[in-house]
């Protein structure tokens, strides 16, 4: 972006009158499902799209045409308003868990809980001659996150940026994050709502967060378009993006090899150094889904836009393609929006008048860049969508595998430029929604069998539902460049693009810093081990990860197959994002709504049950970690630590720190594999973090053919569950496959690892059934359990039929072996007797309340199935009660479970003869 022409834009905007607003309330009326509110000098048009999404638009009169269509927003309908209640001062839209409410004097619009203002606009939408304006009053104490993948934050309070899709080479200071590729104008606020801005012409655009007046949110835009707001209530972050995601689509599941192992260079320059490359990997352990070709394919840098081999160089490339699709790797191929004046397919696009004009003489516009002079398609007209497709689909016939979409932002975009939509500078930010959304739908039309796979360098609100698989970009080859990747990604993930990555290792090799880090390699690797794509790419000449030397080539190694490992747990996040919209990578305040975590930018969360904290500087001996609330495990070495506090452990160059959170379930893949290709979840090592202050626990892992785009909606999918219950005496572990299709693996081997188990099981059944445990590691082989003493583990091996459900019953030694860590605490005096009973008498039950709540007793069998209780309603400190409890048909051992509504659980095992 020219700063310099920003300055005078901001001199401009400070001298305006800030344009015209609505004025003051004069009348309302309905209008189909519409509000419309008439103003002394406008109208305002109030819609709810469902009854937690509100749309908001300014006209000048009612007559003016409204903005009631959109390139980003695809959900249309709205529900009206039922309940209207006005007063002196306002007028009420009353909903079933928020309300909007407009005050008169001037017209503005607040959305409300209760009576709770969540965020209240200042004036509306404000139009001058093109240029908008809005404000709207916030809270000074919020955390915002998203707007797109911003290098700075998370937290957005107190910053400005850009809304001006643009390319930064070799970036690496958080400087550069005015404006991104991905701009995406939609922020998510603590205080738990959403705001959205769209516009047909986006223009350019710079919103203040708190940085001109700490309790205002300030947008200032550059646009001749129409412009609609939209806000959107939530009581969690989950909630708002559910809703911001059913406004502007969800992501679609992507072909399950994306979450492999993708390796890429700039680049291979023929089809000998691809293939070598690939064998190589292959031929030494490592796993690959994917080698991505960079733009040596067509020719060399001069032939941009060529869509076609270069046959000196790539001789058989169908042939090449085949070969390596059975070892189980996908070809990717890089392209661009400009074609070289020396392409051999410059003349029939110009022949076509495919390309974007000069406004003064509708000729070509043909620009210089840095490999020559080109031309930029228009990629709103209908012939040049159907024009480029036509070359993506003869190429995805040879076998392409998946597409590369680089500088689509454009990054070369002559304001004076002109598309059949309008003009460059306006129309710019929807650029590269059009060309996913192209590629999206004709590929889904012509290939309706498999997965669109787009990596992709630039979009805008709306580009995941058009499948997108976003990266950050030419980041430079520093340790500050890959300190800057959590924010973007974690920013990416609250903007709906939850597939934000990296190029591991960094792309662009400054003169500055040498080649060889292998370090920094390192390091790069294992963050990108746990980040939603996990792809090798850069300038220098020798990126594999066969060419580092010892302990870094055995590291990453591992790091890989842990990759491929965890690929039954990222597999079902991403099932998770697109049937909800959840990020894969999340903010460390996103579950735990407090300030102090709302900024911390060099840990995050992958998935809901694990922690990361990457290595981001050179020879950090240590580092600090901020555990959220609740207690955690070291994910390598099963070493449990409080949460709401930080830790600060001894970094090695073997892992870098990963926390799962207690009750958490981990399924990891058993078996080594090349590729995803010859996955199937067959087998299975299911990790539990269990422990007593997580009495409940569930995770659903998600499993499909990795190839069907219409899996979700066809419901050709499994669902397995695992549920855990845990209490002082027993532990019990239930799978149900809750959802199943033709496809549906018949049976699974199951390695479970029950950790932090303090003590050796008294009793393990398996359906009820009595179940081996072996003293030793060597005897532990099939249908058998083993317990590690040293380690508090338990593992236990069983051969599951998935049609049948699978109930583990681990009874353990009462109240003793609560986890250590967990300081002593009064508890209430609980007793059974007589122990054992006899069923035929009833059973004397008597109970001292040390702790005030609301109680209830359970009586467990040993598959846990409750077959008797009594509830005891609210008692009171130093409350004693006594009663008899009915036995009779009960024979055998059962946990007696006494808890309160704030989850704390006492149990007594007794036996009935």
């Amino acid at each position: 972006m020219n700063k310099f022409y920003w300055f005078l834009f901001l001199i401009f905007f400070y001298d305006s009158s800030y344009g015209q607003s609505a004025g003051n309330f004069v009348g309302y009326e309905k209008s189909g499902e519409s509000l419309i509110v008439q103003g002394t000098s406008g109208v305002l048009k109030i819609q709810a799209i469902t009854s937690e999404i509100f749309k908001v638009q300014f006209l000048n009169s009612k007559t003016s045409l409204a903005f009631d269509s959109s390139y980003t927003v695809n959900l249309k309908s709205n529900i009206g308003f039922d309940k209207i209640s006005e007063s002196n001062n306002s007028i009420q839209l009353l909903f079933q868990n928020c309300s909007l409410e407009i005050n008169k004097i001037p017209l503005s619009i607040a959305l409300k809980s209760g009576n709770e203002v969540k965020i209240e606009d200042d004036q509306g939408i404000r139009y001058s001659q093109d240029s908008v304006f809005l404000s709207f009053r916030i809270n000074p104490s919020e955390v915002f996150h998203g707007a797109g993948g911003r290098p700075f934050g998370p937290d957005l309070n107190k910053k400005a940026f850009e809304f001006y899709n643009t390319w930064e080479h070799a970036y690496y200071d958080q400087a550069t994050g005015l404006s991104q590729s991905f701009n995406v104008p939609f922020i998510i606020s603590s205080h738990k709502y959403g705001l959205l801005l769209d516009s047909d012409q986006p223009g350019m655009m710079r919103m203040y967060v708190g940085s001109l007046d700490s309790t205002r949110l300030n947008i200032e835009i550059l646009s001749a378009g129409r412009w609609a707001y939209y806000l959107i209530h939530g009581d969690s972050n989950d909630k708002i993006l559910e809703n911001y995601t059913l406004l502007t689509g969800r992501q679609p599941l992507p072909p399950r090899w994306a979450l492999g192992y993708i390796q890429s260079k700039f680049g291979y320059k023929n089809q000998s150094e691809a293939t070598n490359a690939v064998s190589k990997l292959q031929n030494q352990g490592f796993p690959l889904d994917a080698v991505g070709l960079d733009l040596y394919w067509y020719g060399d840098e001069t032939k941009m836009g060529t869509m076609d081999w270069y046959a000196p160089t790539w001789p058989s490339p169908e042939d090449m393609m085949t070969r390596l699709k059975a070892k189980g790797v996908k070809t990717i191929l890089i392209t661009d929006p400009y074609i070289s004046t020396k392409s051999d397919q410059y003349q029939s696009a110009e022949t076509l008048s495919l390309f974007a004009k000069r406004y003064d003489s509708g000729q070509t516009y043909t620009q210089d860049i840095w490999n020559g002079t080109v031309g930029l398609l228009d990629i709103f007209k209908p012939e040049t969508q159907t024009w480029l497709w036509e070359k993506y689909k003869k190429l995805s016939l040879q076998g392409v595998g998946g597409w590369w979409t680089d500088k689509i932002e454009p990054d070369y975009h002559p304001f004076d430029a002109y598309h059949i939509l309008g003009n460059a500078r306006q129309v710019h930010n929807l650029y590269s929604l059009f060309w996913s959304g192209n590629l999206f739908e004709h590929y889904k039309k012509d290939f309706p069998e498999k997965r669109l796979f787009n990596l992709t360098r630039s979009g805008w609100t709306g580009s995941q539902r058009y499948g997108v698989l976003p990266w950050s970009g030419d980041v430079a080859r520093y340790w500050a460049g890959l300190k800057l990747q959590i924010p973007i990604i974690v920013q990416a993930g609250m903007s709906g693009l939850a597939y934000m990555h990296s190029d591991i290792g960094g792309f662009a090799t400054m003169s500055d810093k040498t080649d060889k880090d292998e370090e920094l390699d390192l390091r790069w690797f294992q963050f990108g081990t746990f980040s939603p794509i996990t792809r090798n790419h850069g300038q220098r000449p020798n990126p594999e990860p066969f060419n580092l030397s010892e302990p870094f080539y055995s590291i990453v190694k591992n790091y890989l197959n842990i990759r491929y490992q965890l690929l039954p747990y990222t597999y079902s996040l991403a099932w998770k994002n697109s049937i909800s919209g959840r990020p894969i990578c999340m903010p460390m305040d996103y579950f735990e709504n407090r300030k102090n975590l709302g900024d911390i930018n060099d840990q995050y969360f992958f998935g809901e049950n694990m922690i990361v904290a990457p290595v981001l500087l050179h020879g950090m001996p240590s580092r600090k970690v901020v555990l959220p609330g609740g207690k955690w495990f070291n994910f390598w070495t099963d070493e449990m630590y409080e949460g709401n506090k930080n830790i600060f452990p001894t970094l090695t160059v073997e892992h870098i720190p990963v926390y799962a959170k207690a009750g958490s379930f981990i399924p990891l893949s058993s078996s080594k594999k090349r590729s995803t290709d010859f996955y199937t979840s067959d087998s299975l090592t299911v990790k539990f973090f269990q422990d007593i202050s997580t009495p409940s626990s569930t995770f659903s892992m998600f499993h499909d053919d990795g190839i069907d785009p219409n899996s979700l909606t066809n419901g050709k999918y499994e669902l397995v569950d695992f549920t855990g219950r845990v209490s002082a005496d027993s532990i019990q572990i239930t799978t149900v496959r809750k959802k199943s299709f033709e496809k549906s693996i018949a049976k699974r081997n199951l390695v479970f690892e029950i950790k932090n188990l303090t003590s050796p099981p008294v009793a393990l059944k398996i359906n009820g059934k009595d179940y081996p445990v072996v003293q030793y590691a060597n005897e532990f082989t099939s249908a058998s359990a083993y317990y590690n003493l040293a380690n508090k583990e338990l593992k236990i091996r069983y051969d599951w039929e998935c049609k049948d459900p699978l109930i583990i019953t681990i009874t353990r030694d009462g109240l003793g072996i609560i986890t250590a860590t967990e300081p002593p605490k009064p508890a209430n005096i609980f007793t059974v007797y007589p122990n054992p009973g006899l069923s035929r008498d009833p059973l004397s039950v008597k109970i001292k309340f040390v702790e005030s709540g609301d109680y209830s007793l359970e009586v467990f069998n040993n598959t846990g199935t409750i077959v008797a209780g009594k509830q005891l309603g609210k008692q009171q400190n130093g409350t004693v009660v006594n009663f008899m409890l009915d036995v009779k048909k009960l024979k055998g051992a059962y946990i007696f479970k006494l808890s309160n509504e704030k989850g704390k659980i006492q149990t007594k095992t007794i036996v009935i003869e």
